[in-house]
């Protein structure tokens, strides 16, 4: 019975991006062509058929689908994918799943695709409505590019598809008002999740007078979209992230709660039953033995010391 299986939640990673982000960590490759998306979807595929039956005492209760800006990438590879993982995992009747998208790259065919798959909510990697702060940050496109992509999503995606927005906390020439107006704009696009983006330190050039200096800026502009959001029906419940009442993501609690999470993907990390592991990062190997990942493409970091 599902009540007796112990509750995971999987990530799969899927690292393709237009264009290389700065200040996003993990596995980046280049988007490539359809073809090279599905060689790796079908990689992917092999490698979550392969583990699956070692978990048959276990429940999905969510799916987190990123790395890279999966939203792009979510053709009939992916979909597929979704679709079979009910057929490969028990999955929870209220499974969340999450798939991460980019402003201007939300298609009807994601949509389609998304539908297929049973995904419940979308990542926005949106970061900010301030055209200088977005190229200061390197990123693709433009944030006006987001309106195209909420015409695309239209009343009745919004209707089946939770919206988290990411909020950039710390861009390069950042002002409470364009960090209100940013927030302002994620909430007017239909913004029911908030997820503040800290810009890393590690990241910044200067002096140690200079980073310091920068450090309090951090923080005094993380307390004022956390004022503004809390003053605006949003709820903190994890540090950084807001949403509006029955909106939390069901992936971040687990993974802050210390649930097992399960890693599929280029540079997959799993944590199960005290035991950590990484996919390995290198392509070729990955894609060539990925339906033996316990030989050839994952390492345990940390053996477990359960009995």
């Amino acid at each position: 019975m599902a009540a007796d299986k112990r509750a995971i939640a999987l990530r799969l990673n899927i690292p393709f991006r237009p264009a290389p982000c700065s200040y996003r960590g993990g596995v980046t490759l280049p988007a490539g062509d359809a073809r090279h998306r599905r060689a790796y979807f079908e990689a992917l595929h092999r490698e979550v058929e392969a583990a699956a039956p070692d978990f048959d005492d276990c429940i999905v209760s969510a799916v987190w689908v990123g790395e890279g800006i999966a939203g792009h990438m979510c053709d009939e590879g992916l979909a597929e994918l979704l679709r079979a993982l009910p057929r490969m995992f028990a999955m929870a009747d209220d499974a969340e799943i999450t798939v991460t998208a980019h402003p201007g790259m939300v298609s009807v065919e994601t949509l389609n695709a998304c539908k297929r798959g049973r995904v419940t909510r979308l990542a926005i990697e949106y970061d900010t409505a301030s055209p200088s702060e977005w190229m200061a940050l390197g990123r693709f496109l433009d944030p006006s590019a987001m309106d195209t992509t909420s015409m695309v999503l239209g009343r009745s995606a919004r209707e089946t598809l939770a919206l988290d927005f990411s909020i950039a906390i710390g861009a390069p020439g950042q002002t409470y008002a364009s960090l209100r107006r940013s927030i302002e704009k994620a909430i007017g696009f239909g913004a029911s999740h908030v997820t503040l983006q800290m810009i890393g330190q590690d990241r910044l050039d200067g002096a140690a007078s200079a980073r310091a200096s920068r450090n309090e800026t951090h923080v005094q502009l993380l307390g004022y979209a956390t004022a503004f959001l809390t003053a605006r029906g949003f709820d903190q419940y994890l540090p950084r992230l807001f949403a509006r009442k029955g909106a939390s993501c069901c992936y971040a609690m687990m993974e802050s709660g210390g649930s097992d999470i399960l890693g599929f993907g280029l540079g997959a990390k799993t944590r199960f039953l005290g035991a950590l592991a990484e996919n390995t990062s290198d392509l070729g190997v990955y894609q060539a033995y990925s339906a033996v990942p316990e030989r050839c493409i994952a390492w345990v970091m940390q053996p477990s010391t359960a009995s």
